[in-house]
This record gives C-alpha cells, structure tokens and sequence, in this order.
C-alpha cells in the first residue's frame, strides 16, 4: 500500500466554533492507482491532501506513506520526506514571484543539492506547452501557464505521490497532456 490513511479526523477551532473538516476518514491508495476526490466546496477535500501530504496535522488518526509514519517525524525530516516523496500542486500555485519559469521548477532539486536534468526537464516544459515560457516570470503568464508550472515543479523530482488540488480544473489541454504522457509519473 502506496498511502494509508486511518481515522483521520480535523477539526478547526474549538467549543461552539469548532468545525469538523474531516470526520474519521480512513483510505488506502496502491501504488500506481490515480485516484480523484471529488465534493463539493467546503467538504474537507483541500484538507485531506494537506494532512496525506503532511502540511497540515489531524486532530486525530494516522497517515503511512510507503511504511512511513508521516505523523511521527520531526518538522525537518518532515519537510525533507514531503520535498523528494510528494509532489504538490496547489490551487494557488505557489510560484515564487522573483523566480522565472525554470528557476521554480527546479527549486525543489535545488534544496535537495540535486541538479536538474536539463533534457528531462526540456521534455517536460514542452509536454505542458510551456517550453517558449521558460525564462519567463511568473507574472508575464496566464492563470492556465502557472498551473502548467506548478504541476512541472510538482513533476520535476519524480515523487512517489503528486496530489494535485483543482490542478487542471480550468484546462482540459493540461488534462489531455497528463494522461498522454503517463511516463511522468514514474
């Protein structure tokens, strides 16, 4: 089992202002699987990949990612296991406005001492048809170019795991490119 959630439980606030994001949420996910969590807005979907990918905490309950307990490491080898096992796209994207196209893609390799492999990278700026972008700054770029750049960064390290929140919600070519491209997701 690639992902074991178990019991999974958030709530935010307490007392009569406490709400219940998540009640009790137990899954499991095998390696290879391509799973979508769908509801709708406001039913705890951002939140149950914040806590799978370990950026937030539960209230309560477990998460195991490939026989590690995400839950019972440290903040640092936390955000170290999160940078070369998960890859995040976010709704926001989360593009470093002062780094171009190229410089956030690879900054995740960077904080790792890695290197980008120039060729594979190549190949996937122009997988997401964002190759003629890539010493371009965040803000010269469309909404649909950013999120082509958040799901490249999220896709630059290999991860074991990509959750992806809304990454392709407005893009269908993105959508249509992912799943052609299959060898990605190694």
């Amino acid at each position: 089992m690639l992902i074991q959630a178990s019991q999974l439980t958030k709530v935010y606030g307490n007392g009569e202002n406490a709400l219940r994001a998540l009640d009790g949420v137990t899954l499991s996910v095998e390696r290879g699987a391509f799973v979508s969590v769908v509801g709708s807005s406001g039913s705890g979907k951002s939140t149950l990949l914040h806590l799978l990918g370990g950026i937030d905490r539960p209230t309560g309950g477990t998460v195991t990612i490939d026989g590690t307990d995400l839950y019972t490491l440290a903040p640092d080898p936390l955000t170290v296991f999160r940078r070369r096992y998960i890859g995040f796209v976010f709704q926001s994207y989360n593009l470093i406005p002062g780094l171009n196209v190229w410089e956030n893609i690879t900054l995740p390799l960077g904080l790792d001492k890695l290197k980008a492999d120039r060729e594979e990278t190549e190949h996937l700026l122009s997988t997401l048809g964002i190759y003629e972008k890539r010493y371009s700054m965040p803000s010269q770029l469309s909404g649909g170019q950013q999120q082509r750049v958040a799901i490249a960064r999220a896709l630059a390290t290999k991860p074991h795991i990509v959750l992806a929140d809304e990454p392709t919600g407005n893009d269908k070519l993105v959508t249509a490119r992912i799943k052609n491209q299959s060898q990605l997701f190694r």
